[in-house]
């Protein structure tokens, strides 16, 4: 037998010991359900638990803060920036120091598919129920608020990120966004998306997030699918806001047509201008060499989020002339809130009529929001409606070899089998259903997860999680492969069908 070859505690110990990688789009949230070490094992070695699916229910369809970074160092330091996180013990206060704005408003972006953390450990920072929780507690500041968004709410182009980028999109009209660019990743889904999503006359328009693109053609045509620039008011402040998309950022989009920024903004700008706003805004897909370039040619922009930041951003702004450029992060793990405070603007320092901090949105200070809840339930309630999992093209496994199960591996490695069945790993398909241990100690509501493909690829055997794709003998349910449930000897070491074959045939010992 092989075993005598190879011990079973060698194998186990390589299995323990191999990074288990993530593919998940949407990344786990406290209330995506994941393997926790936390849940107890059994004493004594049970076969594979039986999980039963609940019912489903439908729904229907910081300005002054106690620095943690230097301040930024330039002509505009006297700007209050900071990076607002939670840190052990005692979280800080939002907002500490800040005065009352006339506005706050919320930029976010580059969220590539979080709508959630993906759950591999506790405590993981970001998501939209989070993010509600912060226009929440401005609100209940009595600030006014508005929001808008830089683009790239998703990361793939398949059916399930089209699925989740209407659901996004929904949870930004309930947090009331003003606007969203568009990024190269919805850019491509092609133009038939924004065709049927994008809404040029909303009843609400300062409250519905507007698809914007000033240097975007869908179809050839000014105006389809999307708007070159928006005004909204809130709060007595007026804003012009527009998006472009720099040429770092391009790609063959179908039906899409890009146009060089610098040609086509002045324009736009003079059009923005002709509403005498108070604030001009630009949201930039674009590194950030090219967004400062935009900035230095176009100095009427107040205020330019732009992408190609770290993933979690210190806080501090950069000052082009009198134009703050701002950079908020990636995944959706933190958010920036810019306070607006006109009558402290001067002219030897306009800058000081704006407050600028990023927050990372924690478990410590940010609530779960029930209303995104439903948002995630309607989200999961989509894939199984269509069943992705299964329906979803496969791929041949590299070896041309099929997945047999970790019963098939234990009748030879009966220790390691044994171990497997004590740990995690052995629960995680289980753990999509009931949620981790603390998620359960906080009263969280679970939203089972086994339709969800990006969930499924980490808590089963036989995909490959990387790129979310199944293998052809890979798990498709548990009724057609109940023998694949959770995350098994196979994903580590890969099918085992050949090596049964050697086995029969005495080729092994």
């Amino acid at each position: 037998m092989l075993s005598n070859r190879i011990s079973t505690q060698i194998l186990f110990l390589a299995f323990l010991i191999i990074p288990l990688q993530t593919g998940c789009e949407s990344s786990s949230s406290p209330e995506t359900s994941v393997v926790s070490e936390d849940i107890k094992a059994p004493d004594t070695i049970p076969k594979q638990p039986e999980v039963t699916e609940p019912a489903v229910q439908k729904a229907p369809a910081t300005a002054t803060v106690q620095p943690e970074a230097p301040a930024a160092k330039s002509p505009h330091a006297a700007t209050s920036v900071s990076r607002t996180a939670a840190p052990a013990g005692s979280p800080k206060p939002l907002f500490k120091d800040w005065p009352a704005p006339k506005l706050a408003i919320v930029l976010t972006g580059e969220r590539h598919g979080y709508l959630e953390p993906c759950g591999c450990t506790q405590n993981q920072t970001g998501g939209v129920s989070l993010l509600a929780n912060l226009f929440k507690q401005i609100e209940d500041r009595k600030w006014p608020v508005t929001a808008f968004d830089l683009g790239g709410l998703v990361k793939r182009n398949r059916r399930q990120s089209q699925i989740k980028y209407e659901t996004i999109l929904a949870s930004m009209k309930d947090m009331n966004y003003a606007g969203v660019g568009l990024g190269p990743e919805e850019l491509r889904f092609g133009a038939d998306i924004f065709l049927q999503l994008h809404n040029p006359e909303p009843q609400a328009p300062n409250t519905t997030p507007t698809f914007l693109a000033a240097n975007i053609l869908i179809l050839e045509t000014p105006g389809l699918g999307k708007t070159a620039f928006k005004i909204v008011e809130v709060g007595g402040v007026k804003m012009a806001v527009t998006s472009i998309l720099s040429k770092s950022q391009t790609e063959k989009f179908p039906d899409i047509t890009w146009q060089e920024p610098a040609k086509v903004l002045p324009d736009v700008i003079q059009q923005m201008q002709a509403a005498k706003p108070d604030l001009m805004i630009l949201l930039s897909q674009s590194e950030k060499e090219e967004s400062k370039a935009l900035a230095e040619k176009f100095p009427q922009f107040d205020l330019l989020l732009t992408a190609g930041g770290v993933e979690d951003p210190l806080g501090e702004p950069t000052f082009i002339g009198n134009t703050m450029m701002v950079d908020v992060g990636h995944k959706g793990k933190s958010a920036g809130v810019v306070g607006y405070y006109p009558d402290q603007a001067d002219k030897a320092d306009p800058s000081k009529r704006f407050r600028f901090t990023v927050i990372e949105l924690d478990k410590q200070r940010f609530k779960d929001t029930p209303k995104m809840a439903e948002h995630m339930q309607f989200y999961q309630d989509r894939l199984k409606q269509e069943d992705l999992a299964a329906k979803e093209l496969p791929i041949d496994h590299p070896r041309g070899a099929t997945f047999v199960g970790a019963e098939t591996c234990g009748e030879c490695h009966t220790k390691a089998y044994e171990k497997w069945l004590t740990t995690a790993h052995a629960h995680a398909y289980e753990s999509l259903i009931k949620g981790r241990k603390d998620q359960i100690e906080r009263g969280e509501k679970i939203v089972s997860r086994i339709y969800d493909p990006e969930c499924l690829s980490c808590h089963v055997t036989g995909w490959q999680p990387q790129e979310v794709i199944r293998y052809e003998s890979g798990f498709v349910n548990k009724q057609e492969s109940p023998h694949l449930l959770g995350q098994q000897c196979e994903n580590c070491h890969g099918p085992g069908s050949g090596h049964i074959e050697l086995v029969e045939m005495d080729k092994l010992e």
